[in-house]
């Protein structure tokens, strides 16, 4: 496979040579990792990027065998397309060696390794973690109880590679023949829609079978879904049952059976586990903002019940979040 975005793109790596500063400037892109190099001088490196919406592709070389290691809780899932060399991977007891056509994941909940071979060269596909596990949601039509897990490698011969490494090559041929002017509309929320259930759907991960089942395909009634896209939208206002039953139109048990029964949880347990999210994304875009302007922000009122709530789902207090370690 040969480069792709480098014929289009300028290299953000161009004047920047030295290992520290190859690592800074890659670790503002796909999010924080420490780097090593073997050898010593000067690196190489090429850095190639495209945005998208809630992510973006990236092409990667650093002309050295490398080793990179992700921690645990990171802000994006990177899905990698290994386009010459070779690299391994490993996280936790899974281990995997990568060759060219292959497709590996960084999953953010999880630490991990990757060494790679002085000729490897990746295509990088980043999306924004709250923005996957909202539609991994949407699909199960339930909240996720547990971290969205990818296989760390899947086999260049597995039928959902084969889609991802398709679907690569499309996004590549559709940046090549529009100008920049067009890019953003090409590139908008709608096709990273398409490709965060594209990827949901063809690569293995820890929801794979819930989403196979059929109460995953099952329609949400017409009152749970007006009260699950009401609060979405108003995490910052009071959103008691009364309210969200007024809103879907029903009784307050109706609404509770509902919910119970199409999303997996209670009308609170959504909000909460909702309004954790959005305090984890807003301290982590805001570091400036205090943990408490973040909770009032999203309607938290009961500071002390939260923070054990976001300790148990993020492994970490909402001031860690803020200090950048996340």
């Amino acid at each position: 496979m040969n480069p792709v975005l480098s014929r289009q793109n300028p290299n953000l790596l161009q004047t920047t040579h030295a290992c520290a500063e190859v690592e800074r400037t890659v670790a503002r892109l796909l999010g924080p990792h420490s780097m090593q190099a073997q050898g010593r001088g000067p690196l190489n490196a090429e850095l190639y990027d495209v945005a998208l919406a809630h992510g973006g592709l990236a092409e990667l070389s650093y002309g050295r065998a490398t080793r990179i290691d992700f921690a645990g809780n990171a802000a994006q899932f990177l899905f990698r397309l290994t386009l010459a060399g070779a690299c391994e991977l490993s996280s936790g007891r899974e281990h995997a060696a990568v060759t060219r056509g292959a497709i590996s994941v960084s999953s953010p909940a999880r630490a991990s390794r990757i060494e790679t071979s002085s000729d490897c060269r990746s295509l990088l596909l980043r999306i924004e973690r709250q923005a996957l596990e909202h539609k991994l949601a949407e699909l199960l039509q339930a909240t996720p109880r547990a971290p969205l897990r990818f296989a760390i490698s899947v086999d260049a011969a597995h039928c959902g590679a084969a889609v991802v490494r398709d679907t690569m090559g499309h996004l590549h041929r559709m940046h090549a023949q529009c100008d920049s002017a067009h890019t953003a509309t090409l590139f908008g929320g709608d096709l990273t829609q398409w490709l965060m259930t594209m990827l949901l759907t063809q690569l293995p991960h820890s929801y794979s079978d819930a989403l196979l089942s059929s109460d995953a395909r099952t329609p949400l009634p017409a009152h749970v879904r007006r009260s699950r896209d009401y609060i979405d939208a108003h995490l910052d206002t009071p959103l008691t049952l009364a309210v969200l039953a007024r809103v879907a139109g029903v009784s307050p048990r109706t609404l509770q059976n509902g919910f119970a029964q199409f999303i997996g949880v209670s009308p609170a347990t959504y909000v909460r586990e909702r309004r954790l999210e959005a305090v984890h994304e807003r301290l982590r875009r805001e570091p400036q903002a205090s943990v408490t302007q973040a909770m009032l922000a999203c309607g938290v009122q009961s500071f002390g019940h939260f923070t054990r709530a976001y300790v148990r789902r993020y492994g970490h207090a909402p001031s860690v979040t803020r200090g950048g370690y996340s």
